[in-house]
């Protein structure tokens, strides 16, 4: 058991559910809070429900969160594991302040990269814009970086029969990342104001501060963790 106090930085959604991660101010880290209970047999066990994440929750963008945890089962699987911690339930979580953005950013700036590959020990698989981490690679699954906000492009894309989802191209390092956006802040802005409004944002700032992390493996392709937008902090 150990004692955290994490600056929350990635707040995404899964349907009604959230993952949620930051910036661990004793150790210096990121780390991955799970629920007590978490398995890697039933991938919701893993999530937060709404009466703990999303916006006023204790798992809320900017928030620091203390709490006690335990380390990952056996039987989780890198990269992920390498972040993963289980919440002891059985003690309170406190909230100890609330950052806005910019002193979030800065309080977390020991944990952004040069670069996207950089963010994941340089375990980036590339492969037409799109990129992964192979299941297993004992390195990081979550990072930063910062880029201007002509490097980041917001588009929906329609998959046959599906609803139009949000993604971004990303250029990094001279290469451009195709990448799931998760981020619970940036769905909301665009279900309720339209992509144009979320590019209108993005060029009105200064700087772009991008949480990126990985998918857990599909069963369709298990053994490929891809790059995603956990969050963007527009500066």
């Amino acid at each position: 058991m150990a004692t955290y106090e994490i600056i929350v930085t990635d707040v995404t959604c899964y349907g009604s559910l959230y993952c949620v991660a930051g910036w661990d101010r004793i150790s210096n880290r990121m780390i991955r809070p799970e629920p007590q209970g978490a398995n890697s047999r039933d991938e919701a066990s893993r999530f937060w429900n709404a009466a703990y994440a999303g916006p006023g929750k204790t798992f809320s963008v900017g928030n620091v969160v203390r709490f006690d945890a335990t380390n990952p089962l056996p039987d989780f699987l890198f990269p992920h594991a390498t972040e993963d911690r289980i919440v002891d339930m059985g003690t309170p979580m406190h909230v100890l302040e609330t950052l806005n953005p910019a002193a979030m950013v800065q309080a977390v700036a020991a944990g952004t990269a040069a670069s996207l590959p950089l963010a994941f020990d340089n375990a980036l698989v590339r492969v037409n814009s799109k990129a992964y981490v192979p299941t297993g690679n004992k390195g990081r699954s979550l990072g930063a970086i910062e880029i201007p906000p002509s490097d980041i492009i917001f588009f929906e894309h329609q998959w046959q029969n599906e609803n139009p989802k949000l993604r971004a191209r990303v250029t990094s390092a001279g290469r451009v990342y195709d990448l799931s956006v998760p981020a619970e802040a940036a769905r909301t802005r665009w279900r309720s104001a339209g992509l144009a409004a979320v590019k209108a944002d993005v060029k009105a700032s200064t700087r772009v501060h991008i949480r990126a992390g990985l998918s857990r493996p599909m069963q369709s392709r298990p053994n490929e963790c891809y790059s995603q937008l956990n969050g963007v902090i527009l500066l």
